[in-house]
């Protein structure tokens, strides 16, 4: 037997070798979740479904902020982007399974083309088709990584959706707080004001000291720089607002635009919208999974662990089929001759030394899947310690809610008696206008816990995931939100 048959038949033998040695897949990475949750879990009341929670909002128009931020939402539209360009580079790595062809046509005339003497024309076509047989997986194994990848990045736009509508829900509690606030704080200046002016009369006639007259004056000047830091707040809020909506702040200035403040009187006609439960019944690791993040975590993980098979597949030998077909045409003067040509067969490659890059690209393929199973173990651990943080919160703030209505309610009493006392000639102004004060002040303690349960609720639907679904809809810039 010659040399190349030797060479040929001990390269097969190394290839049915290979085969029968390829390496073994990784074991998944273990994380550990609770079975169940430690803090209390809100129940009672009317609950609405996490996937149609906006729709349960007593205030429509947060509904359709959310869904206009959806589609204008720049944060939203790099997600996008990213998606589709894994996506695309999921289909280019499934092109590399499937052959490969190629058609490739030349003509030329001119003189001494190609060391032919004199005037010349010359023309040629050939075909070209070659196909890498994925012996050991390697190809299906990174097709495989891109594509989970790309499931990853569809995760990633869809964590962003629940998150922008958390954030836009944020800003509108925050921005209804404020006005609510500021309406407040302007009735509660207007009496300060009055008390103040009563005061400067007694000091006139020396009936309370310089002091005290001063005292009701700071009173009054505390007043208003409260309702100009309200006044303040509801700016920036609204303009947060805008930005996440992607609309001119004066424009929507007009839309949010808060009933007018009473100018006689104690009505309050400003409101904050109420926050409707949802129901947290289902265990840790069932509920969890529906988060956005965590199914990227697990999709990365995933694909690391297709790359490190792609990478340790490129360790063994690579067999490849090709076929070539061409022909060529030479006209000079008045003669002509033409020339065809074909080829085909496979090409063995066998990789002998290489400096330790194969192994090196190995390990950095293994030390790359354990990162990912550590990042997916965080990202479990983290969203479970979110969740226990918001329910914590939750039950906290219908806790307080609960507490500081019952004040409210305590005060709204004393001041309507106040009045009619006043009426009736049994209380002075002053004393009905402190009175009035007192109950606004309990008033705002009501805004400022009612807001922090409202803020709570969201970031509960925030640490869940929201109700996102799997399925991404065919126009990512439009979605609606969820």
């Amino acid at each position: 037997m010659n040399h190349p048959r030797k060479l040929l038949v001990a390269s097969l033998l190394a290839l049915l070798s290979a085969c029968m040695t390829a390496p073994p897949a990784a074991a998944p990475a273990s994380t550990a979740i609770p079975a169940a949750w430690r803090s209390p879990l809100p129940h009672g009341g009317s609950t609405a479904a996490l996937n149609d929670w906006w729709k349960a909002f007593d205030d429509p128009l947060l509904a359709r902020l959310i869904e206009r931020a959806q589609g204008r939402s720049p944060t939203l539209a790099q997600a996008a982007a990213r998606r589709r360009q894994a996506e695309a580079s999921a289909t280019q790595a499934r092109a590399a399974l499937l052959p490969q062809a190629t058609a490739n046509a030349q003509a030329q005339r001119g003189r001494n083309l190609n060391t032919v003497p004199g005037m010349s024309t010359q023309g040629s076509a050939q075909f070209n088709a070659s196909w890498e047989v994925d012996l050991f997986g390697g190809l299906r194994a990174a097709a495989a990584a891109e594509k989970l990848q790309a499931q990853a990045a569809t995760s990633d736009w869809h964590a962003a959706r629940v998150s922008l509508a958390a954030d836009v829900a944020q800003a509108y509690v925050q921005l209804r707080l404020a006005q609510a606030h500021e309406e407040s704080s302007e009735l509660d200046n207007r009496f300060a004001e009055q008390i103040a002016a009563w005061g400067r009369e007694q000091q006139k006639a020396g009936l309370i000291s310089v002091s005290d007259a001063a005292l009701l004056n700071t009173d009054r000047a505390v007043a208003s720089a409260t309702r100009s830091q309200w006044r303040a707040e509801a700016q920036i809020a609204l303009q947060s607002l805008a930005l996440l909506c992607g609309e001119q702040a004066q424009d929507l200035a007009k839309e949010l635009a808060p009933p007018a403040i009473n100018d006689t009187g104690f009505e309050l006609r400003r409101s904050q919208p109420k926050v409707p439960g949802f129901d947290v019944g289902a265990p840790p690791a069932q509920l969890l999974a529906q988060r956005p993040d965590v199914a990227a975590a697990h999709q990365r993980w995933l694909a690391a662990l297709q790359q490190q098979r792609s990478v340790e597949a490129q360790r063994w030998p690579q067999l490849s089929l090709g076929a070539l077909a061409g022909e060529s045409r030479l006209r000079v003067g008045g003669s002509s001759s033409n020339t065809s040509m074909w080829a085909i067969g496979p090409s063995l490659s066998l990789p002998l030394f290489d400096g330790g890059q194969r192994k090196a690209r190995a390990e950095g393929a293994e030390a790359a899947a354990d990162e990912a199973a550590a990042a997916l173990q965080a990202r479990w651990q983290t969203a479970v310690a979110e969740v226990e943080e918001s329910l914590q919160r939750v039950a906290a703030g219908a806790e307080r809610e609960r507490e500081v209505d019952a004040v409210k309610r305590e005060w709204e009493g004393i001041a309507l008696r106040s009045f009619s006392q006043a009426q009736a000639g049994l209380q002075s102004g002053v004393q009905r206008n402190t009175t009035f004060r007192n109950a606004l002040a309990a008033y705002d303690a009501v805004l400022s816990v009612r807001a922090e349960h409202a803020l709570a609720w969201i970031r509960l639907y925030r640490s869940l995931g929201g109700g996102w679904t799997a399925e991404a809809p065919t126009n990512t810039n439009t979605a609606s939100a969820r």
